[in-house]
């Protein structure tokens, strides 16, 4: 669901930075309406309740749409600023400066990469990145620590953030 003027092919990372910030607007705004409906819904008549839930599907529906386009930003800005990782050998790459990962680090990062800006919990890492539940929470922690002294050194600009009762997230610098 790709607006008017979008060009995934562009080779401006301005651009690529504009369509985030739209797609971010976007999700931001939603999210609001979201929360107002979801608030107000029990006050409602039934079947004013009714078409309310029908709208909160459409919104929900949207939301993933803007989500997806957000994403494929995101993918796009990474190409052009010259990231690069190799999944088989556990490399990452950036401009010219590379890395080997453990095992751990590489798939903490490729989950962070593909849901960059989206917070997840120590718990929800340990589930959806490492498919470990069973792993500590001080783990997390400790490949945080790892990953956050590896995008340093390669000058990727992007931070690996904690933020109270959200979790973590990848973070991406404008220039």
């Amino acid at each position: 669901m790709a607006l008017e003027g979008e060009d995934l092919g562009t080779k401006r990372w301005e651009d690529a930075r504009h369509w985030i910030s739209i797609y971010a607007d976007l999700l931001e705004f939603k999210r609001g309406i979201l929360a107002r409906v979801r608030r107000d819904i029990a006050a409602l008549q039934p079947p004013a309740q009714k078409a309310a839930a029908t709208d909160l599907k459409i919104i929900e529906t949207q939301m993933h749409g803007y989500q997806e386009r957000l994403d494929l930003w995101y993918r796009r800005i990474w190409e052009l600023q010259g990231l690069w990782i190799d999944p088989a050998g556990r490399v990452v790459r950036h401009q010219g400066r590379e890395v080997s990962l453990t095992k751990r680090e590489f798939q903490l990062l490729q989950f962070l990469l593909d849901h960059p800006h989206r917070f997840f919990t120590t718990s929800q890492i340990l589930g959806q990145a490492w498919a470990d539940p069973a792993l500590f929470p001080e783990e997390v922690r400790n490949y945080v620590r790892r990953l956050r002294k590896i995008l340093v050194d390669l000058a990727i600009p992007a931070d690996l953030v904690n933020k109270p009762g959200r979790g973590y997230s990848l973070l991406f610098r404008g220039n």
